[in-house]
């Protein structure tokens, strides 16, 4: 493998967890340091010879969180590439170490802002939305313009990365109506004819009836169009109690069990845990609908994401580690489609406040259902070129797709009606591309 030559005077874990993130993930290719600034490829330092010099910015020296860092951070163009970190003297005209660094650590989470209301950091607190820069892979056209750098001025050989999509589905409600008793599902005919919606009304009576199946319970079709293309598929499984955000079945119901074995045995498929509401502040619960899941399964979960993405740093985090998660797709927004970290690649989550890399491995999705059909008002058509546009950026850094879905937005019912389509385009698409390629 080849080995990239750096010349960092005092290198220190954040030096470490940015180099590994650009080098051995994003490139595919090692590194190793080097005293002698001559010899290096890569001169991160204030010293000037005839490598790739990149001018420290200076924030992967330091071992604290600045809450005055976001007065510095501004936005330029440069050589074709968008960064921030201005330095001066270099190849580069811009710390793009330090300003990765700044994104995937998600710095700016631990600093002060206002809670939306499901107390989350909203993208328009983040610098990459106030920047116009949300919808752009920017770390990944960062190592490319570094690639590009380094094999101009050296014989450095990169490995070809390739373009990868994966699928999440949420099961945040696996049935509509059925197997959710008696009393919620008269009370949910009750609000129907209060708010006189027939067709809810009539499509209640006729899954009872048996006369249709139930819309949410379209795991046949799934798994049908999911190995026509070949698709891999992460399920995130809720099985938290019935409250106000969490609607699913009692976890103890046959049925259910019987759905997530069935998943479970899926050769495309793996599944995860989908921790509930009321769980991100309740680590007795968390640790009960881990264990249930495990049980049910026979196995031992590894992945998770968050029911209404609501997680909080350090901590969230901290308690997915003690459970025994190794890697976490909570990393987006509901009300934004783009790159909530600058990236589309998985990284490793660094803790700010204990200034030190983990092995929490962070795959962050780019879209989700509800964001184009709600938040941006598209119609499913709009919808398919939104994502078109999104594929067509990832693919061309080599980057990964991750999509969220949920079995209710495939459902053609209600305001879901036509959306169905917009989730086939997706795979097609990208399986168009992987094999392509």
């Amino acid at each position: 493998m080849t080995s990239i030559l750096i010349y960092c005077p005092n290198p220190t874990l954040r030096h470490d967890y940015i180099f590994e993130l650009f080098f051995r993930m994003l490139l595919g290719v090692d590194y190793s340091y080097t005293p002698n600034v001559n010899e290096a490829m890569v001169n991160y330092s204030h010293e000037k010879n005839e490598s790739f010099h990149i001018v420290p910015y200076g924030l992967l020296d330091e071992f604290s969180i600045r809450t005055d860092i976001l007065d510095e951070i501004s936005f330029e163009t440069s050589k074709m590439i968008t960064a921030f970190f201005k330095t001066v003297g270099g190849s580069c005209q811009f710390d793009l170490f330090s300003a990765a660094f700044f994104l995937v650590s998600r710095y700016e989470e631990y600093l002060p802002f206002s809670l939306d209301n499901h107390r989350r950091f909203p993208a328009e607190a983040s610098v990459l939305f106030k920047n116009n820069m949300l919808e752009e892979p920017l770390i990944n056209q960062w190592a490319i313009f570094i690639r590009q750098e380094l094999t101009t001025n050296f014989e450095i050989s990169f490995p070809k990365m390739k373009f990868t999509y994966l699928s999440t589905i949420d099961i945040d409600q696996a049935w509509k109506y059925k197997y959710k008793g008696i009393i919620r599902n008269i009370l949910g005919l009750v609000r129907d004819v209060i708010r006189v919606n027939i067709s809810e009304i009539r499509e209640r009576i006729q899954v009872f009836l048996g006369i249709i199946s139930d819309p949410y319970f379209n795991f046949k079709w799934q798994n049908e169009f999911h190995l026509s293309l070949k698709t891999q598929v992460i399920y995130f499984i809720l099985l938290g109690k019935y409250g106000s955000y969490d609607k699913n079945i009692k976890p103890s119901n046959p049925h259910f069990i019987s759905l997530i074995k069935d998943l479970d045995s899926l050769s495309y498929a793996r599944l995860g845990i989908h921790p509930s509401y009321v769980s991100n502040s309740n680590p007795i619960q968390l640790s009960k609908e881990y264990q249930n899941l495990n049980t049910i399964i026979s196995g031992s979960i590894t992945m998770s994401r968050q029911h209404y993405l609501i997680h909080a740093m350090p901590y969230t985090y901290r308690q997915l580690i003690k459970l025994g998660i190794k890697e976490d797709f909570t990393l987006g927004y509901s009300t934004h489609i783009g790159f909530r970290a600058g990236i589309a690649s998985s990284f490793y989550w660094f803790d700010l406040t204990e200034n030190i890399k983990t092995d929490l491995l962070l795959t962050p999705f780019c879209i989700m259902d509800i964001t184009p059909m709600y938040y941006r008002s598209e119609t499913p058509e709009i919808a398919k070129k939104t994502i078109e546009s999104l594929l067509n950026k990832v693919q061309a850094v080599d980057g990964t797709f991750v999509s969220l879905w949920h079995n209710e937005s495939l459902s053609e019912t209600d305001r879901w009606k036509g959306w169905r389509s917009v989730y086939v385009h997706l795979n097609k698409l990208a399986n168009d591309i992987i094999f392509s390629e």
